[in-house]
């Protein structure tokens, strides 16, 4: 009986092996890339489509996502937006985010006879919300497509969600039965969490959250940029190039006294260098920024140095504050034993006569 057992967990040690082997890592997927101009059409085959989603803490499960766990995937398509040209340069870095978070909540579909594709819709005047509608994976799989489960997911939150706000408005003022009345339309919007919500949407999750803590994260990441408009100078030709306080000194500055180096870096500061990639709001504040060197250590003291950096001098074209990106090479300064700006490329390129000066000069203040 014994040995009939132990040759049981045998077989199912052997069997699992190939399975556990067939996941790979993100590192061991080939892509083919595409870029389209219009909307992405899915093909007229049987699919799921998932929401896609940035951030490290993977993906929402859903019910048609788990219904097809162990059936055969022939095709991954992941379908994003690019609308401006500065977007290309965060492309690597997004795609890598949205599949890594897919392979860490379905490490089914990554099968042996899997191939994967990224689709740009690529289009700086495209159909922006036709393009927000269509970014995501598409799964498409062999078998029956589970339309009675889809269908089932799908219906049950919404009439439950019916019945109860009537019930609601009646017992409690009518301000309080408006906020929770407008609770559907901020749970549909969770999912898709590419793109940063207009203000009216952090105001409803705002006066819908459960903490206090995350009421004080949204007002801070959230709503600024959503109820900040772009600043317009009186003489339209104005322009200026996006710089920390008072230009490069400052600059400088910064990243000499936030950054403290090891008497271990600085020992070996030649081989010490990383390249910052620093996305500006219209602004002037801060959004994702991005570290990329060979030093794992100093990367992190970067990205938590960036932290402590106060708002820029947001960029301004034809006399209108405009978001921008600017890319930093820091390496080891002898002189100063400490990591300096190298190099500084700034998008987008603006004219020659475009410096680094005060809104007083540009917005007349």
């Amino acid at each position: 009986m014994r040995f009939f057992k132990s040759f049981l967990i045998l077989g199912l040690m052997v069997v699992c092996l190939p399975i556990v082997a067939q996941t790979p890592t993100f590192d061991e997927l080939t892509f083919e890339d595409e870029e389209l101009t219009v909307a992405y059409k899915n093909k007229p085959k049987n699919h799921v489509f998932l929401r896609s989603k940035r951030g490290t803490n993977g993906m929402n499960k859903t019910s048609s996502g788990d219904s097809i766990t162990a059936m055969p995937v022939n095709e991954i398509v992941l379908v994003f937006s690019e609308l401006e040209a500065s977007a290309a340069d965060e492309r690597e870095e997004a795609n890598r985010e949205r599949w890594e978070n897919l392979l860490m909540t379905y490490p089914e579909y990554f099968q042996a006879n899997t191939s994967y594709k990224n689709v740009c819709q690529c289009n700086t005047s495209g159909d922006a919300e036709q393009f927000k509608k269509m970014q995501g994976f598409y799964i498409y799989f062999t078998g029956k497509e589970p339309k009675v489960e889809e269908k089932r997911a799908e219906v049950k939150p919404v009439k439950t969600e019916e019945k109860t706000a009537p019930v609601k408005e009646t017992k409690e003022p009518e301000k309080q039965a408006v906020a929770k009345t407008k609770e559907p339309a901020v749970k549909e919007s969770e999912p898709v969490k590419n793109d940063p919500p207009p203000a009216k949407e952090t105001r409803e999750e705002n006066t819908n959250s459960g903490g206090n803590e995350v009421v004080k994260e949204n007002t801070t990441t959230t709503k600024k940029p959503a109820t900040a408009k772009p600043r317009r100078s009186k003489d339209t030709k104005a322009c200026r190039l996006p710089c920390y306080e008072n230009g490069d000194e400052d600059l400088n500055a910064f990243f000499r006294t936030s950054i403290t180096l090891t008497k271990k870096q600085k020992k070996h500061g030649k081989h010490l260098e990383a390249t910052v990639k620093i996305p500006l709001h219209f602004d002037g504040s801060i959004k994702k920024p991005m570290v990329v060197g060979e030093n794992e250590d100093l990367n992190k003291q970067i990205l938590e140095a960036l932290k402590s950096m106060i708002n820029w001098n947001a960029a301004v074209k034809n006399g209108v504050a405009t978001k921008s990106e600017v890319k930093i090479t820091l390496k080891f300064d002898k002189e100063t034993k400490s990591m300096k700006p190298a190099e500084i490329i700034i998008t987008p390129k603006l004219g020659p006569k475009c410096t680094c000066v005060s809104d007083a000069e540009i917005f007349g203040e």
